[in-house]
């Protein structure tokens, strides 16, 4: 290399280093201002540099760690937020580029055909991307539709991800493992006490472990309940006989955390995994998952939970009673779809919208209404209300697509499809009490876990033959 060239190389390096020093020392002037005596949120720079820089180095490296981490950091993303978008802002973003940079990529000839699922998303973002315009709350709704974005990205990813068994027990391993730092901090939170406890008059104490709630806990760990267990089951996961006989009493583990949760959906979830299985693959199983219910009601907690849904079923002769979670939901749901115009039935009100009207029909008692914002603990509801019988037919449909394909790949890996298709039995029950779309952790997870699935169904080369009438051989 010659002098001259050198020399341009230390001035172009000379040149960046003033304007790097330059730019994030005015980055960081202006965020020491905006954060006031918030010291905690000088971490965001440094943090989004550190992501960025790893993004850049090896993205597939990147993705993995996400992977590994996102169940854990919530807390972490929520205590450094600035504003509406924060480090979890542009995680996503990151990760959206990442399925961008994938469709880019040339085209693998052994990829499954999921032209239909494509299709279906295309739908409903399109949908939602348009209700942006109409939307009463433009950034937040802005954000949501970058959140569902993130949901179809990583299905995308996880389709593209599989090239051989090795991939595939790699990507479900990590789904797994994402779960220890969860775990880990729930039982120090369970022991010593810590943020990872929430109380309420009304519920007591719920674990919530690194999840800013316990409702969106719960899903999750049905969905890592599921995982688990066909890891442990399944013989073409390559595990060590150490870990995979470790794997029952961490399931357990799994299961205790669920019921402090306290979140009764997640605990039919679960359940009804447990009894298809026994059901359909081993029915010694049976007997056990039959006596599960009653030895579950011996817990208090479990008990209160139970009766609760027997009382305080309207607000009483006073008007001022208190309604148990599920009454209340019933009338949130009935005023809102009571409140909608007939002319907002198609396309709905926007996406966020929901919250954002929530105000001008939840009511606190029979007189009054409520003065903060909820959503419609129903994702159905909610989709109907924000994007219309449109939106949620392009919901419902994307679904349906993926519940056509997870059956017709069914015969090459009857245990593994099963229990994905469970999945999302899993998820369309629960949506129904709660606000799943919501939560990102475990959409991410879920639909990850789905692209996975669909991908490693072209490893199996022919159909599973039944060898015995009580369990089917994977």
């Amino acid at each position: 290399m010659s002098k001259i060239n050198i020399n341009k190389t230390k001035i172009a390096l000379s040149m960046l280093a003033a304007f790097s020093a330059i730019f994030f020392g005015l980055v960081s002037l202006f965020i020491t201002q905006v954060v006031g005596e918030h010291y905690i949120y000088l971490l965001s720079l440094p943090v989004a540099i550190v992501i960025g820089l790893v993004f850049v180095f090896d993205r597939y490296f990147f993705f993995l760690l996400v992977i590994l981490t996102r169940s854990s950091l919530d807390v972490v993303f929520n205590s450094i937020k600035l504003g509406s978008f924060g480090i979890g802002a542009v995680l996503n973003a990151l990760v959206i580029l990442i399925a961008i940079l994938t469709i880019f990529e040339k085209p693998n000839p052994n990829q499954p055909d999921i032209l239909n699922i494509k299709r279906a998303w295309v739908i409903f973002l399109t949908l939602s991307f348009f209700s942006l315009v109409y939307s009463p709350a433009v950034l937040q709704s802005v954000k949501v539709f970058l959140i569902y974005v993130s949901y179809a990205s990583m299905f995308l990813l996880g389709t593209k991800l599989v090239d051989s068994q090795r991939d595939f027990d790699k990507w479900i391993k990590v789904v797994a493992f994402s779960s220890i730092i969860p775990v880990l901090y729930g039982l120090f939170c369970i022991v010593f006490g810590g943020r990872g406890m929430a109380f309420s008059y009304q519920e007591g104490f719920r674990l919530r472990s690194t999840f800013p709630h316990p409702n969106p806990f719960a899903p999750y760990l049905v969905l890592m309940i599921t995982v688990c267990f066909y890891i442990y089951k399944s013989k073409i996961t390559s595990i060590g006989n150490g870990l995979r006989k470790t794997l029952p009493l961490y399931i357990l583990l799994l299961v205790a955390m669920l019921i402090m949760t306290k979140t009764r959906s997640g605990w039919v979830a679960c359940y009804m995994f447990f009894f298809l299985y026994a059901i359909l693959h081993e029915r010694k199983y049976l007997f056990l998952v039959l006596l599960a219910p009653f030895v579950a009601l011996l817990i208090p907690e479990v008990q209160e939970r139970v009766l609760d849904l027997t009382s305080d079923n309207d607000f009483g002769s006073s008007g001022y009673g208190r309604l148990n979670s599920y009454a209340w939901r019933l009338k949130i749901w009935s005023d809102s779809l009571a409140w909608m115009s007939k002319t907002h039935y198609l396309t709905g009100y926007g996406l966020y919208s929901f919250i954002h009207h929530s105000t001008s029909f939840a009511m606190a008692n029979a007189f009054q209404k409520q003065d903060f914002d909820i959503n419609a603990h129903n994702i159905y509801v909610q989709l109907f209300f924000e994007l219309g019988i449109f939106g949620l037919l392009s919901f419902l449909y994307l679904l349906f697509e993926v519940f056509k394909k997870l059956l017709s790949i069914y015969k090459f890996n009857k245990l593994l499809v099963f229990t994905v298709i469970v999945m999302l039995l899993e998820f369309a029950f629960m949506g129904y009490a709660d606000n799943l779309l919501d939560y990102l952790v475990f959409n991410w997870y879920l639909w990850f876990t789905l692209g996975l699935t669909i991908s490693a169904s072209r490893l199996f080369q022919k159909p599973e033959q039944d060898t015995h009438p009580q369990k089917i051989s994977t």
